[in-house]
């Protein structure tokens, strides 16, 4: 290699290795030094340093390339320059207004690169002030709706109900929070003139938001109704995929319905349903389970007729019935189960007739295990298979229907119950006590 060629990648190098420290330096800045100056005059030098690093670069790989070249060929020999003609002489010189051309194009490269960096770094600066500027709005909303719902006027309160609806419109992000506000204040008992109206625009909301074919749903989040009395409560045809509590709730009034609605997670624990009507028919239950633990049941009628259970559970636990009516009819079983356990039945009809005609005789969708029914009327007229009672009192029970389709295993029968309402089908076996 030639003197002049090996001191020429020499420099190219601790040019390179100077640019880096210099820019390194200046990122991460001196100890102890403080940079002051105006941020123009800062991004200047930074398009300089930049122009400048691109360059050194393109001399770095322009020399590499070279001395390759001049490698693989030998390392010839070039003449001396009074032997070039006129005609090489214009080449060298095309060959050099073409180094030099090349070289403007790296630095018009480096000059759109540095622009395009600044632009996105720009652009995301104005994206973070936005979000910041609308977090902000969102809280002033949030703060503003709240003290409207603790204010002693039913009307600014009410107007604070529909505030903070329209924020959980707005704010996805925290949706929840303001729903969870919206059943904290149905949670708290306060006595106050419009107080009723308050309470009823807030399930309103709800019942408008959980619609199936609403276009805004609230149906994924969270709702805790925990020690809440509603009255003449409609969640009819409504679709709740996160958890519902109504833990220590009361449904007063006409009706309870619960008609047609979809569940994914659902919880009555210590829950009473007064209503004159309570209703689930049609209730669909879906990848989770309801637990009903504690819970009463009065009033006229208690309807779960034509329930869907997919995948999932509906249990009851410490129970007590005393409607008139209970209705278990129809029930269809995708691979869920339906579990009455300890539970009391008192001076009523319950219909258990879930019509699986065909329901292998080693599955068992319903399972009535340690109950107590005293004068109950148990009806399964549509069919018994796929039921199961165990280790229940039955005392003074009429069963109406095919009783001999029903397992029948470890009761104690009192007051005259008889497990037969008529005669078994030929070749049954009489059911043991």
């Amino acid at each position: 290699m030639s003197d002049w060629l090996r001191w020429l990648l020499i420099a190219l190098c601790l040019v390179l290795a100077l640019l880096i420290v210099t820019r390194g330096r200046r990122r991460r800045g001196f100890p102890g030094v403080t940079w002051t100056l105006p941020q123009r005059t800062a991004k200047r030098r930074g398009m300089v340093a930049s122009v400048l690093g691109w360059l050194v670069v393109a001399l770095l790989v322009a020399g590499v390339a070279g001395g390759g070249l001049l490698w693989f060929l030998g390392w010839p020999r070039l003449p001396s320059a009074g032997q070039f003609d006129v005609s090489q002489v214009l080449d060298l010189l095309k060959i050099a207004l073409s180094v030099v051309a090349g070289f403007g194009g790296v630095v018009l490269l480096a000059v759109n690169y540095r622009k395009q960096r600044v632009a996105e770094d720009e652009h995301d600066l104005a994206v973070q002030r936005a979000e910041r500027e609308a977090v902000q709005k969102f809280n002033e909303r949030f703060g503003s709706a709240a003290e409207q719902l603790a204010n002693d006027n039913a009307a600014v309160r009410l107007a604070g109900v529909y505030a903070m609806a329209g924020l959980a419109d707005d704010w996805a992000d925290k949706r929840q929070v303001c729903v969870d506000v919206l059943c904290g204040y149905l949670r708290i008992t306060r006595e106050a003139d419009g107080e009723a109206e308050v309470r009823e625009a807030i399930l309103r909301v709800i019942r408008d938001r959980t619609r199936r074919s609403g276009k805004l749903s609230w149906s994924a989040l969270d709702f805790d109704f925990t020690g809440v009395t509603i009255e003449n409560a409609d969640f009819a045809r409504r679709e709740f995929s996160g958890e519902v509590l109504f833990d220590g709730a009361e449904f007063v009034g006409g009706i309870a319905s619960f008609a047609g609605a979809e569940f994914g997670k659902l919880s009555f624990h210590g829950t009473r349903f007064s209503a004159a009507e309570t209703t689930f028919g049609g209730m669909t239950v879906t990848g989770g389970k309801a637990e009903f633990v504690g819970a009463e049941f009065t009033g006229d009628k208690v309807d779960f007729a034509d329930g869907y259970l997919q995948s999932s559970s509906v249990a009851f636990f410490r129970c007590r019935f005393a409607a008139p009516r209970v209705d278990f009819s129809n029930l269809d079983f995708a691979f869920g189960r339906l579990v009455f356990d300890r539970c009391d039945f008192a001076d009523l009809e319950l219909d258990l007739s879930i019509g699986l005609d065909d329901q292998p005789s080693s599955l068992v969708p319903v399972l009535v295990e340690n109950c107590r029914f005293e004068r109950c009327r148990i009806d399964l007229s549509r069919g018994g298979h796929g039921v199961k009672l165990a280790d229940c009192v039955l005392d003074t029970v009429t069963v109406a229907g095919p009783a001999e389709e029903v397992q029948w295993p470890g009761n104690e029968l009192r007051g005259g119950t008889s497990l037969l309402s008529r005669a078994p089908r030929p070749g049954t076996p009489e059911p043991a006590a």
